[in-house]
This record gives C-alpha cells, sequence and structure tokens, in this order.
C-alpha cells in the first residue's frame, strides 16, 4: 500500500488530498474505500492514496455521468481537443451500449486497450473507441477478457472483435523529472460537478518524480500546469515525448472551484515500464 502522507519535491512541501478518478457507476458510497473493495472483490480495504487524517468524505454519483449538454468542454482548465489529438484515448463504459462511460483507456493494438486497474468491475461491459464525443459516435466493442495488474494499478481489456485505428506506443522508461506531458480524457467540468466533458480535452502536466498508484505500485508523478484531471478520467493516458508512459491513478482534490492556477495539483499514474512484461506476455504488444 503506498505511504499515508504524501511529500512532493521541489522548494516547498506540499501535503495534499489525493484520490482515486474513477466515475463509478453504483451507488453512493465513499469514493476511496467503496471503490477498492468492491472493484478489487475485498471484503474491506483501507483508503489509499491519501494522506493522514484520511480522504474527505465524497461520493460517487448514482448512476451515469450526467447530461453535460451544451456546456463548455474544459475540464478544471486544459482545453477540448480533436480526437487526432490522441486517436487512440477510448472510453471505458458500464454498459453494452457504450453509453454510462466512467474511466477512459488507451488502444494499444486492434484487440488490446490499456486502462486503470481501479476501474474494473463486474458491470464493466464495453469500450467505446475512435470518438471525441461522451458516449455518441465511433465503435463500441464489448471486453471479452480482462487482465487486471498483480503489481499495480493497470487494467487490459481484450475486446470482442478488432478494431483497426491509431495505437498508443508504449515507452520502454520512466520519464524524467520535469518533462512536459499531456493527459486526456472525459471527467467531471468541476470538482463534484459529476458532469463530464461532452468533448475529450487535454491538459498540460510536467513529471515531477516517482510515488505510488492507487494499489501501491511504482507511479509516474505530475504536476498539474493547464488543468488538472477530475473523476472520471481515471485510466486515461499519460503521453510524454509522443509515448505512454502512464494510466491516471490518483490525483488531487481542488480545494474548492476551479482555480485559476494548478501548481500545487498533483496526480498518479500508473507506470507502464514497470509493467512492460506483463503487457507483452498478456497481448503480444511490445514497447516501441
Amino acid at each position: 500500500m503506498p505511504p499515508a502522507g504524501l511529500t512532493f519535491p521541489g522548494p516547498q512541501s506540499y501535503h495534499v488530498k489525493m484520490r482515486c478518478r474513477l466515475k463509478f457507476q453504483g451507488r453512493r458510497a465513499p469514493r476511496v474505500i467503496f471503490a477498492v473493495a468492491l472493484l478489487l472483490g475485498l471484503p474491506s480495504a483501507p483508503a489509499f492514496g491519501s494522506p493522514v487524517p484520511g480522504p474527505p468524505a465524497s461520493t460517487f454519483p448514482a448512476s451515469g455521468p450526467q447530461d453535460p449538454g451544451p456546456a463548455a468542454t474544459d475540464i478544471a482548465g486544459g482545453e477540448a481537443v480533436a480526437i487526432s489529438d490522441a486517436p487512440f484515448a477510448v472510453q471505458i463504459a458500464y454498459d453494452a451500449a457504450g453509453a454510462r462511460v466512467g474511466c477512459a483507456g488507451s488502444q494499444i493494438s486492434a484487440e488490446w486497450v490499456i486502462a486503470a486497474r481501479h476501474c474494473d468491475s463486474a458491470r464493466l461491459q464495453s469500450v467505446r473507441l475512435g470518438t471525441p464525443y461522451l458516449g455518441v459516435g465511433g465503435t463500441v466493442r464489448t471486453v471479452a477478457a480482462r487482465y487486471p495488474s498483480p503489481a499495480g494499478d493497470v487494467l487490459l481489456l481484450k475486446l470482442s472483435a478488432p478494431h483497426a485505428g491509431q495505437y498508443a506506443s508504449l515507452s520502454r522508461n520512466f520519464p524524467a523529472r520535469g518533462s512536459a506531458g499531456r493527459v486526456f480524457g472525459w471527467g467531471d467540468q468541476a470538482e463534484g460537478s459529476g458532469a463530464m466533458s461532452f468533448q475529450i480535452k487535454a491538459a498540460g502536466v510536467t513529471v515531477s518524480g516517482q510515488g505510488s498508484d492507487a494499489v501501491g505500485g511504482l507511479s509516474v508523478r505530475t504536476q498539474s500546469r493547464t488543468g488538472h484531471p477530475l473523476s472520471g478520467d481515471s485510466g486515461g493516458p499519460l503521453v510524454v515525448a509522443g509515448k505512454l508512459v502512464g494510466v491516471l491513478s490518483t490525483s488531487s482534490v481542488l480545494p474548492g472551484g476551479n482555480p485559476s492556477g494548478f501548481a500545487g495539483l498533483y496526480n498518479d499514474h500508473a507506470a507502464l515500464s514497470r509493467h512492460l512484461g506483463w503487457i507483452a506476455v498478456i497481448t503480444g504488444v511490445a514497447p516501441s
């Protein structure tokens, strides 16, 4: 399990409340403890990704994502982008129709998608690929098989049928501190809003070092710059130098509203460099 207190590098020490960024499709319950106990099939589990004295009493939405309607697509800053900016980005859905989106992921081959292990549950049924819009367009494939990593917050999903597309390239290396990266997803438009973005968005981040993901594996820790990932962005890609280096596991809780800057906010992305051998054995996909 990750340490109870998280201290971030830099000229000052930041102690930031972190939480899992899953948009769970189920009944209301405490965000982190419920996700571990139900999604990982454990009878109970301590909170993870949170410093002493523990996570706030935030909750999952009671049902699927609310209709974002015509509202702006920016999520805690960031920007709306075309699917060509991240053609491998996919939506993880908790119904067969691909409409009840709860997490994001990345397509790494015609048959395989990578996401976050804490997104897994019996309700996870399908993946929507090749569209910038939430629950609309593109192609929907049901999930034929799933493989949670034994060593961190990574999940492999095998599609029911191949889907030709542009696939994310896996990086061989852990990114260097100070590297610029981008994150992508359809998560909430504001902290606790429950309203996901209708269009895929992106935000700039900076690699700040190593950390722990939601289940104790090695993470790529990033500092938010132009925006900050929110609930529903779990499993979404972290891209550095054109390569996939991590999947979103946890992120800082916004202190209230959407601030004008994000320099004090951090994220932990399950480090794919730690999982490359396992990914290759399961999927046949090797880093490039």
